[in-house]
């Protein structure tokens, strides 16, 4: 026999192990690369989100000591401060935050319904809360409702406690989704809808008067007997061109009852104490968006809630 010699399929075996091996270790090396790539693009990501959040927190201190600043007894989108339409541009090297202020204080504030006892509803938001469940066509949610946040465990006549109440405050809308009768689409209004809902007309974001110069109408409407649609579109009308002050100005709309303004000294306001902040962060291509709710707090603002 010779030696030396390699059968065919010996010769074979080893090229079939030899790409084998070739094969399998270019598709470590192409796995490898693109965990890299991924890992590469998950830690830019990360970066900038971070950087981004931090620009969004100091854009909210200067946008916080700008409102703070605004000294005025009055908050209206007729000035320059709160006009939706002209957002502020604050420029950090090659990144760049739009922002724009809204405020708030322009629907009924949920938490702020009763007296200090937790338990009596103020006289001044009884009409608005009757005329809610009047048009939402159920009087007996209206009772379960007031039985869910008022402090005590008492139910009110017609009404029912359970065990699961919170009886305190409200933190968010969506916690009244707990009570059994509640369904989603009563609490949250869907895109073109015209159906009416809770946040239309309540918000979690208030301490106790309305904003005349920024409520919409059908709150205006629906805050006093002698108010009513018409001085609701009066009202909006009026303060279309002109800003909203005290009571010099209201006596300036037509039909506008004094009467009611009498009865509704608690609960009409001029100026806000709660601004939405709404700021995108953008560099290069990438943006981030940012959705902040702000107290007004003397000469700065605290943060309520952040979204992004």
């Amino acid at each position: 026999m010779k030696r030396g010699f390699r059968t065919p399929r010996k010769s074979g075996f080893v090229l079939i192990t030899v790409l084998f091996i070739s094969t399998l270790l270019l598709s470590a090396a192409t796995t490898f690369a693109w965990f890299a790539r991924q890992e590469m693009r998950r830690a830019s990501h990360e970066e900038f989100a971070l950087v981004s959040r931090s620009l969004a927190s100091v854009a909210c201190q200067i946008i916080g000591s700008w409102i703070g600043g605004d000294s005025n007894n009055y908050d209206s989108e007729l000035e320059l401060l709160y006009m939706p339409d002209y957002p502020f541009l604050l420029f950090f090297g090659n990144w760049e935050v739009t922002a724009k202020i809204t405020p708030q204080d322009r629907l009924v504030p949920i938490n702020g319904l009763f007296l200090p006892d937790g338990i009596t509803m103020k006289t001044e938001f009884e009409y608005v809360w009757q005329e809610f469940w009047k048009q939402m066509g159920n009087d007996q949610l209206s009772l379960l409702i007031l039985d869910f946040l008022d402090s005590d465990t008492e139910a009110r006549p017609g009404s029912m406690e359970e065990e699961y109440y919170v009886n305190r405050k409200i933190s968010h809308l969506s916690e009244l989704l707990k009570i059994k009768k509640i369904e989603r689409d009563m609490v949250y209004a869907q895109p073109d809808s015209d159906k009416q809902t809770i946040d239309r007309f309540f918000t979690v974001y208030g301490d106790g008067p309305i904003n005349v110069n920024l409520a919409p109408r059908e709150i205006l409407a629906a805050l006093d007997s002698e108010i009513g649609p018409d001085v609701a579109d009066a009202i909006a009308i009026y303060r279309s061109e002109n800003i909203i002050e005290g009571e010099k100005d209201l006596v300036k709309i037509p039909g506008f009852p004094m009467a009611a303004h009498t009865r509704l000294s608690n609960v009409l306001a001029y100026k806000s104490n709660f601004f939405l902040l709404d700021m995108k962060v953008t560099n290069a291509n990438r943006e981030r968006n940012f959705s902040v709710m702000l107290k007004r707090n003397g000469q700065a603002c605290q943060i309520l809630s952040w979204g992004e």
